[in-house]
């Protein structure tokens, strides 16, 4: 696609492109929409761990820049030669960056990508730490499905993912929690421009 061609909404976006990820993960979420995993069509008779399509290096520009995205003016998570010289003695990562890590290492193909269901919102999460993320460290995830329920005529959908290190060292574990379009018709719905779903 040439730059002409770029829609004037990605040529906004792309100004905001900083680190190597931004310029790699792609922005429209509905590319592979008709793929994703959907609310009824879940296996929970399959509750068995599945690692993640990719595997997320831990760059000091992915914290940095993931703090600046969020507004958080923490010197210690955007500055790293006054991280390293802290009694932190490196970045500190800010505490949704396992957000970042869940969406890149889901990837469009496998288990788990109806966390980007074009429609879906987001009514909180459950996350722990076991340790900081590092720069330099690889993270890979293993998830499964979690919780399937209907709560006031909405339809929230839960896995459980766990983040690890090279070196199969939990770092993180997460209760991923989204209200989504019930089939994969609300989502053809939602993708055609059809807002304001009862579900």
């Amino acid at each position: 696609m040439t730059k002409d061609n770029v829609p004037a909404y990605q040529r906004e976006l792309e100004k905001y492109f900083i680190t190597e990820k931004h310029h790699q993960f792609s922005t429209n979420f509905f590319t592979d929409a008709e793929n994703y995993e959907v609310w009824d069509e879940i296996d929970f008779s399959d509750l068995k761990e599945v690692d993640g399509e990719n595997t997320f290096t831990i760059k000091a520009e992915d914290l940095m820049f993931y703090a600046e995205g969020s507004l958080d003016d923490n010197p210690y998570m955007r500055d790293e030669e006054l991280a390293k010289n802290s009694p932190y003695g490196e970045l500190v990562p800010h505490p949704l960056f396992t957000t970042t890590i869940c969406f890149w290492c889901v990837g469009t193909k496998g288990r788990g990508n109806w966390i980007r269901t074009p429609g879906a919102r987001n009514p909180g999460q459950y996350i722990e730490y076991y340790e900081n993320f590092k720069v330099g460290e690889t993270i890979h995830i293993k998830l499964r499905p979690y919780d399937r329920y209907e709560k006031r005529g909405k339809y929230y959908l839960q896995y459980k993912i766990d983040m690890y290190n090279q070196d199969n060292v939990l770092k993180a574990s997460s209760i991923s929690t989204l209200i989504l379009p019930r089939t994969r018709e609300d989502i053809r719905k939602f993708l055609q421009g059809v807002r304001g779903l009862e579900d």
